[in-house]
Order: C-alpha cells, then sequence, then structure tokens
C-alpha cells in the first residue's frame, strides 16, 4: 500500500479508470507523476485542464488583471467541455500563488465539485469514492512531502 496504491485491491471499474488516466497526459499530471502520488490524487487532478481566471475572480480578490498575464487556473475538463468557451461557470479554481495551491480547502473543493459536477462521467466519481475509502479503511498516509513537491509542479506547470 506504497503511496496509497490499491489497483490489486480496487474494483475493476477503479482499475480501469486509473488504468486510463495513467495512459494520457493532461496539462498538469503527467504519466511520470503516477508512482509519487497517491492514486486519488492522479485521478481527481487528472479531471482538471487549464482556464484563464475569469475578471471577476481577480476584481473579488482586489487583482487587476493585467497584472496576472500568465496565470492559470483549475477547470474542471466536463464543465469545460459543456460550456465552450465561457470564462465563469461553476468548476473553476483560480489559486493566486502556491500557498493557496496548497490550502487544503482547495483540495476540497475541486473533491466536492468532481464528486458532484453533473458533468463528470459516473464512473470516475465512484473510483475517487472508492479510493478514498480504501485510503481510510487501510489507514495509508502519503509519504511525508509528496503532496508538497507535486503541487509545486502543478504550479510550474499552471
Amino acid at each position: 500500500l506504497e503511496n496509497m496504491k490499491f489497483s490489486h485491491i480496487a474494483s475493476e471499474n477503479t482499475r480501469q479508470v486509473v488504468a486510463k488516466c495513467r495512459q494520457q497526459k493532461t496539462c498538469f499530471v503527467f504519466p511520470s507523476d503516477f508512482p509519487t502520488l497517491s492514486d486519488f490524487r492522479f485521478v481527481l487532478y487528472h479531471q482538471f485542464c487549464p482556464c484563464r481566471p475569469p475578471s471577476s475572480a481577480l476584481n473579488r480578490r482586489k487583482v487587476r488583471p493585467e497584472n496576472v498575464d500568465t496565470l492559470s487556473g483549475l477547470c474542471c475538463r466536463y464543465c469545460a467541455k459543456a460550456h465552450p468557451g465561457e470564462r465563469n461557470h461553476k468548476g473553476m479554481y483560480c489559486p493566486l500563488d502556491l500557498e493557496s495551491l496548497h490550502d487544503s480547502s482547495l483540495s476540497h473543493n475541486l473533491t466536492v465539485h468532481i464528486m458532484t459536477c453533473e458533468n463528470a462521467p459516473f464512473e470516475t466519481k465512484e473510483a475517487l469514492e472508492e479510493l478514498q475509502r480504501l485510503a481510510v479503511e487501510s489507514g495509508v498516509i502519503t509519504k511525508r512531502g509528496s503532496k508538497k513537491k507535486f503541487l509545486q509542479k502543478l504550479w510550474e506547470r499552471m
């Protein structure tokens, strides 16, 4: 159960979801990240694509859009597909710095969004739920510092 790898005890559906994610490179998660991330985090971050922060989100934070010209955010890829071209919809998360990316509430919000997203496939939600349950049941925690290292990579990719 090292690094929260559960393929040997997960259901067939969950194994298929993880395998599919391992075969696809996304902007934020690469197949080479798999050995260093828990299955849950690997699958979760695989569900997001880059987006530009809407000006309304920047205005709420009192940030001028021209000051964050290169800033990217995380967007649920299923919501992005359901709302092509829209710059402001559910499923958009725009951390302004590495510290806010590290914030546990962001990870929680990403999880809650995917689990409740009407556009996300049921198989993905089921797999994430099972991976969370298996982690709790086995009492396994991720290797110290691995989440921080991945979030640093994620920030650089953003």
